[in-house]
């Protein structure tokens, strides 16, 4: 039985050869009844597109690039990452885009394959930014939507999503003091971040609205162990805090671990919050209250974005989705 072919789809469809390519080509630019009957008869047909083909002619991979530090894929790190990819790879594959992972660890061999056509465009996902490199991918023709908004104008070509970082550190100040705490510390992101940075002010600015001072600020890199040492900071300086947002998950249960040893219950002495919502909140011994980051969306709605970039169609170019709190038993 030979193979189905555009001429078959299009007799069975009922609409030209040149409309039935033009729809299986994946142009939006036909009439969307003609197009819902040229999708139902090929699929109907079995009618499957020659990629390479299509490609030749259209001058597109059909493929996009998602940019990412393979380091930061491993172990608890994984899960922020991890999420955003998971909302990606199914916002290209539900429109018949191969995501293709794009090694970015702090070299040019990036930059080098954006450069050769092999992708339409990409998405770029670093949680630590890579200076060499994301200078190198900014300056890129192809283009670029960021997930989180980084720490330098992004090019004509390029678009942001983004979470509500400042309204989340607002958020973590409001419901700290909706418990009753008075002497919040907050344990921030590295000073370099855009993200971590907003978070700090936004829990500051709360803080100052409700005439409470702020209390202690100690950084760490969103490790467990950077959460560790900048909690034993905080207890050194200031012994009596009975609160601590913590900018990170990952941060919160190292800060955990801390309060416990030193003999503090949480949240009865100390009440804990964190921020992004991933796997390791829930897992610690009270799970942790957390600022929720809507991660997957996130990165469902930058392949949007990237598609629609990709075919020059006019989008929003600075998209953030909101923040939500999360409530387990740490505040």
């Amino acid at each position: 039985m030979k193979r189905p072919t555009v001429i078959d789809v299009a007799h069975g469809a009922g609409v030209s050869r040149a409309t039935a390519a033009r729809v299986l080509a994946g142009s939006d630019r036909v009439d969307p009844a003609m197009t819902a009957a040229v999708m139902a008869e090929a699929r109907r047909l079995g009618y499957e597109t020659n990629l390479a083909a299509r490609s030749l002619r259209s001058g597109r991979s059909g493929a996009i690039g998602l940019v990412v530090a393979t380091n930061e894929l491993g172990g608890l790190m994984g899960n922020f990452a991890a999420k955003i990819l998971q909302g990606a790879v199914k916002g290209l594959t539900d429109v018949d885009i191969q995501p293709v992972i794009v090694a970015a660890d702090n070299d040019n061999r990036v930059t080098r394959y954006l450069s050769k056509g092999h992708v339409d465009a990409a998405i770029v996902i670093l949680q630590h930014e890579f200076s060499e490199v994301t200078a190198a991918i900014a300056a890129s023709s192809l283009p670029l939507v960021w997930v989180g908004r980084p720490g330098f104008p992004i090019g004509a070509n390029a678009a942001v999503i983004d979470a509500d970082n400042y309204g989340g550190g607002r958020l973590a100040a409001r419901t700290l003091l909706d418990s009753g705490r008075q002497r919040i510390a907050h344990i921030a992101g590295p000073r370099d971040m855009t993200a971590a940075n907003d978070r700090r002010q936004g829990w500051q600015d709360e803080l100052y609205e409700a005439s409470i001072t702020p209390g202690p600020v100690a950084y760490g890199d969103f490790s467990m162990a950077g959460g560790t040492s900048a909690m034993m900071r905080i207890i050194a300086r200031s012994p009596d805090v009975d609160a601590v947002f913590v900018s990170s998950d990952l941060m919160a249960a190292g800060a955990l671990r801390v309060l416990q040893a030193s003999g503090r219950s949480v949240p009865r002495d100390v009440a804990l919050l964190g921020f992004d919502d991933v796997a390791v909140a829930t897992t610690t011994d009270p799970p942790l209250s957390s600022i929720r980051q809507p991660l997957e969306d996130m990165g469902r709605r930058a392949a949007e974005m990237a598609n629609s970039l990709s075919h020059g169609r006019d989008i929003s170019r600075d998209q953030t989705l909101p923040t939500t709190l999360v409530s387990r038993e740490s505040h």
